[in-house]
């Protein structure tokens, strides 16, 4: 925890530089990203206090109330978030929000605004938000902020657009000809999900017209003062495909930093446009979630659906690095609600963080939150997990050590570093697919945890027949196979639906990801042809007695069994 005598010194030498830290999106490439709401990720503490009263004894997401979150609480937990490897943060929106009770509750979220100007004081004071800009940059991190400019709540749909309502409201836009004419949405027909209300007649979310000058003048001036007063690094706009594109070039380049688009959809023409006519640097990466579910939401899903995505993706986004990749958010499922298997997670992560993209992990997705299959219940708070050193915070901690390492190392493969390299579908069957990412092969399966007298053959790795590689998730060294074949097999006792992410054994030396088992040779009694007959008894396990004393001597750390490669 931090002192107030630290905290005011902080705050006092804000006064005294330059908060501008504009980012753009060259330099968020190879960033990875923490999503958290901020009344939920970390309680009101003595160097924090809680700007609402009362505060509930028990954060119940099902009350829809505020727990008490802060951007000063969120200081306190960062090395949290940092010990997990990420270099960024994306924060809820901190504009005011309509401050009254709802027929669905409170807004507890942050994305009810009706006042983009001001900030929220339930999540504290404009020092507090340039205090956490600050501890974020003295930490080497960015700082993402979610804006939401397409709507503002009203209390009725009867009186939504009336003036006097949306004065007493404290809203921003007060003007009848600040929105557009109430009309329901026909998600057929673009114009009218640009132009017609989110919400409905409980909580009207009323369509701001974006074509008015003053507001469009007024938006613009206000994100170019919130980044730079605020020394903010990026933005998450919210809602952004129910604003006509062409709005959006001028918004984000009066902000001056990275802007992402929430794209909502599986349509991959419709949200690769965002990028193609210049609207905006990104989008969310909502087609390839769909296709990382379908593969591996289940054992044994549609992985064919997994590659026709991706291949799409890759085909269709002039920058598919700078794509936001994620498996859980605030308006979807959390992954474990819907998926039990610890394996087939874990090889939707590694899609998530391997392929080209910003890998974007929600808060509480590290702890297995499985409570949550729809909003609010996949908003409960953080703080009753302890903030545990658990397997899925170390499987990311992992992750994104391999990005950092081969990102800052430069390591490259045919000429091609990782950020500069388009990810490559090598190989693929109903159940398995190998993709290539620069230096890293991917092999990842939907098969799940039990151990199956299978294996899964890469015809082509991109290695010399007879070369050394090394799986960085587990740091077994294997050799490759005749014509730089790769096979895997999943009958070794712990290894079922393993996944792997192999690089060259010089390649992992330079990483220094894995000890010195970069410089070791080890060479698979097992061929490609033996691997696809394999069984659980024929696997070669790396700790058994005929190669223990050589492994030993190569100077391995990590010994087990391992899947077979030939």
């Amino acid at each position: 925890m931090r002192s107030r005598t630290s905290l005011s010194l902080l705050v006092s030498l804000l006064g005294a530089i330059n908060l501008v830290h504009a980012a753009s999106a060259d330099q968020w490439k190879g960033k990875s990203i923490y999503q958290l709401f901020t009344d939920r990720f970390a309680p009101p503490s003595d160097t924090a206090p809680a700007r609402t009263s009362p505060l509930p004894a028990i954060c119940d997401p099902a009350l829809q109330t505020w727990c008490g979150g802060t951007w000063l609480s969120i200081i306190d937990r960062l090395d949290y978030i940092q010990g997990m490897g990420f270099d960024a943060i994306w924060i809820s929106p901190v504009s005011q929000n309509i401050d009254v009770y709802t027929p669905y509750n409170y807004a507890y979220h942050g994305y009810w605004v009706n006042d983009p100007l001001t900030l929220n004081p339930r999540f504290g004071t404009a020092d507090d938000l340039k205090a956490l800009s600050a501890s974020l940059h003295s930490r080497g991190m960015y700082l993402m902020v979610d804006v939401v400019v397409n709507n503002i709540p009203g209390v009725s749909a009867k009186d939504a657009v009336s003036s006097e309502t949306l004065i007493a409201d404290g809203s921003r836009w007060t003007d009848p000809s600040e929105f557009h004419p109430q009309c329901s949405i026909d998600y057929s027909n673009a114009t009218s999900v640009e132009y017609c209300w989110l919400g409905d007649d409980k909580l009207p979310l009323m369509d701001v017209n974006t074509e008015n000058p003053t507001v469009v003048n007024t938006l613009n001036s206000w994100i170019g003062n919130l980044t730079s007063t605020y020394g903010i690094d990026g933005l998450r706009v919210d809602a952004a495909k129910h604003v006509p594109g062409p709005f959006w070039t001028g918004f984000c380049k009066a902000s001056g930093v990275f802007c992402i688009g929430e794209v909502y959809g599986s349509d991959i023409e419709y949200a690769a446009s965002y990028q193609t006519e210049g609207w905006m640097d990104s989008v969310l990466g909502y087609p390839l979630y769909y296709g990382i579910t379908s593969a591996f939401g289940s054992p044994s899903g549609n992985m064919s659906h997994f590659v026709d995505v991706a291949s799409q993706v890759l085909a269709s986004f002039p920058t598919p690095g700078l794509l936001g990749n994620f498996i859980e958010n605030h308006d979807l499922p959390r992954w474990r609600n819907t998926t039990a298997d610890a394996q087939l997670a874990y090889n939707a992560m590694v899609a998530q963080f391997i392929f080209d993209g910003l890998p974007i992990v929600y808060y509480g997705q590290e702890q297995d939150f499985s409570d949550g299959a729809n909003d609010p219940y996949n908003r409960a708070a953080l703080w009753p997990s302890n903030y545990a050193n658990s397997s899925t915070y170390n499987h990311i901690k992992k992750l994104n050590d391999i990005r950092h390492a081969v990102i800052n190392n430069g390591t490259q493969f045919q000429g091609k570093n990782f950020l500069d390299s388009q990810t490559k579908i090598v190989a693929s069957t109903k159940t398995d697919v190998a993709f290539r990412k620069g230096p890293l092969l991917a092999v990842l399966t939907n098969r799940g945890s039990p151990s199956e007298s299978q294996s899964f053959g890469v015809p082509t790795s991109g290695w010399a027949s007879q070369s050394n590689v090394i799986d960085l998730l587990s740091c077994k060294p294997y050799t490759v196979g005749s014509g730089g074949a790769i096979s895997v097999s999943y009958a070794a006792a712990g290894y079922g639906g393993m996944p792997y992410i192999f690089v060259s054994q010089n390649d992992a030396k330079a990483l220094k990801l894995c000890g010195d088992v970069g410089v070791a040779t080890y060479v698979s009694s097992n061929t490609t042809t033996a691997a696809a007959k394999s069984s659980a008894s024929s696997i070669t396990p790396i700790g058994s007695t005929s190669t223990t004393l050589p492994l030993l001597l190569a100077g391995l750390i990590s010994l087990g069994v391992g899947a077979v490669l030939a």
